[in-house]
């Protein structure tokens, strides 16, 4: 066979393996890109049209806080039975103006009557008992002062006649034993007179300390016997001001435990208005802040007047009362926005309030990049806040674009990816 008549082999393509080995090798490679290019990152793909988003400007702010205030009148009173009892008769049913002193109901207290009855009786028993000692012991001092002015005069007689027999006792006409006999009388009467004296002044101050004890349970039972003259006389219920006397909650026959409210006066000559604040701004809040509302078209003044402790459902209660010029047509209960002022306009660099600023307590934000398809988390801090816009302190500059809706679906990822360039509203 010649030259040109060898057969020529078949070329032959890579093998079925060799394929599948190169495969796998670009598909290594792949991700090993995809991992580099993604060390220490996080990415999300959403849907930007769900999204809430403002831009971060340059201007006037103010800080302040507008809430629902109720007004008040500065003075109320309210009346609280002293005394139960049943509701015998109900001479004015409120919602009108009332002078100090005016009859509102009147109760009855079969028990109270009997009791107090009772306890005045013997109350007076003991009140007797104790002038009786006072009694008995001003006579028992009178009758020692009488037994001294007796001896005092024994002494006086025995003391005379004494001097009468040591004039005579040289000569026949008296005995010896006669004048030694009035002379150790003397003696004895003397020593009877200091006795009675010492007893005099023991008996006096335990009468001074009787009596003192006495004068004090007297005041006691003074002071008891009023007490129950008192309770007698709450079973008349009258107004303690002049005022606005609200609706009676009582019915005729109505058995009421004491304790109990059923009314109240309000002096409507001043009132203040009770404004509920976010804990917020707890700190912010002293007395004398200033604030305003607007009714019928004008504005009013207003200032902190008592700033409540106790803080409720995340907010505390403030009095805040009128500066200068008081509406006419305030009426008890009436809602107003009251906006407090916790500081002076400034320029400043501000962006819009939204769920985020809650979410990250203002440590950081997702910025919009320039090209519009995706967001970066960013560290910022933020500064003053009003119901519309927080100040911006460090990490944007004006200009800056972020997300303001809320971040909970995002799981705290670096960076995010829209699924179509964000529309902005400029």
């Amino acid at each position: 066979m010649s030259q040109m008549d060898r057969t020529l082999e078949k070329r032959r393509g890579p093998s079925a393996r060799t394929i599948a080995l190169t495969g796998a090798a670009l598909a290594i490679l792949v991700l090993t890109w995809f991992l580099i290019d993604r060390v220490g990152e996080s990415r999300l793909r959403i849907d930007p049209t769900r999204l809430t988003t403002a831009a971060v400007s340059f201007g006037e702010f103010r800080e302040y806080y507008p809430s629902d205030g109720r007004v008040e009148p500065v003075t109320t009173v309210f009346l609280d039975l002293e005394q139960g009892g049943r509701v015998e008769e109900i001479l004015n049913d409120g919602g009108g103006p009332v002078a100090a002193g005016d009859l509102i109901m009147r109760l009855s207290n079969s028990n109270l009557q009997r009791s107090s009855i009772e306890a005045e009786t013997r109350l007076i028993e003991n009140l007797n008992a104790l002038r009786n000692t006072q009694i008995n012991l001003a006579q028992n001092a009178l009758t020692l002062r009488g037994q001294l002015l007796d001896i005092e005069h024994q002494i006086l007689e025995v003391e005379n006649r004494n001097r009468r027999y040591e004039a005579l006792i040289g000569s026949d006409a008296i005995a010896r034993e006669a004048y030694e006999t009035s002379r150790d009388e003397l003696e004895w009467l003397r020593d009877k007179r200091d006795l009675l004296h010492e007893r005099i002044e023991q008996e006096e101050r335990m009468s001074r300390l009787q009596l003192e004890q006495a004068d004090r349970s007297i005041e006691r039972l003074d002071l008891s016997l009023e007490l129950l003259a008192r309770s007698i006389e709450s079973l008349e219920v009258r107004a303690p001001i002049a005022g606005f006397l609200s609706s009676i909650s009582a019915e005729l026959g109505q058995n009421i435990p004491s304790g109990q409210r059923v009314g109240q006066i309000d002096v409507l000559d001043s009132y203040k208005i009770t404004v509920s604040i976010d804990q917020y701004y707890a700190s912010r809040v002293e007395l004398g802040t200033p604030g305003h509302f607007e009714l019928d078209g004008q504005r009013y003044e207003v200032a902190v007047d008592r700033i409540f402790p106790e803080i409720v459902n995340d907010s505390f209660r403030v009095d805040v009362t009128f500066v200068g010029v008081v509406p006419s047509t305030l009426r008890r209960g009436q809602r107003l926005t009251v906006e407090l002022s916790f500081s002076e306009p400034t320029e400043s660099l501000t962006v819009a309030r939204g769920s985020f600023s809650q979410q990250t307590s203002g440590r950081w934000v997702y910025l919009i990049d320039e090209d519009r398809e995706g967001a970066t988390r960013v560290p910022i801090r933020l500064g003053r806040q009003n119901p519309g816009f927080v100040e911006v302190e460090e990490g944007l500059r004006e200009g800056d674009w972020i997300i303001t809706s809320s971040y909970d679906a995002f799981n705290e990822v670096d960076e995010l990816r829209f699924t179509q360039p964000i529309a902005l509203l400029e």
